[in-house]
């Protein structure tokens, strides 16, 4: 089971009522766009600023979020391909 992480260089910020990620730094140069989070985002971008796995997040929402595992995996998968599209990831 392969672990992941954000990527130094990114933060997550509260901005009025959105919280989005935020790059610092060099990423600044790297990064075009805005990534806004909701609530589950927000507890996975949480989760994988430490090295984890894709099952401990799809266990995450599980354990938050009254939804099925198969809904939880599609979310967690969504989340970790915008993730890489906007090469927001490392592995750990």
């Amino acid at each position: 089971m392969s672990k992941m992480k954000i990527k130094k260089g990114y933060e997550m910020r509260a901005i009025a009522d959105q919280v989005i990620v935020v790059p610092l730094g060099k990423e600044a140069l790297n990064f075009n766009g805005m990534i806004t989070l909701n609530a589950s985002g927000k507890l996975l971008f949480e989760a994988l600023q430490k090295a984890t796995s894709k099952d401990n997040c799809v266990a995450l929402l599980l354990e938050h979020y009254d939804i099925d595992q198969e809904t939880a995996e599609r979310d967690v998968e969504a989340f970790i391909a915008t993730l890489a599209q906007h090469n927001l990831l490392d592995d750990a």
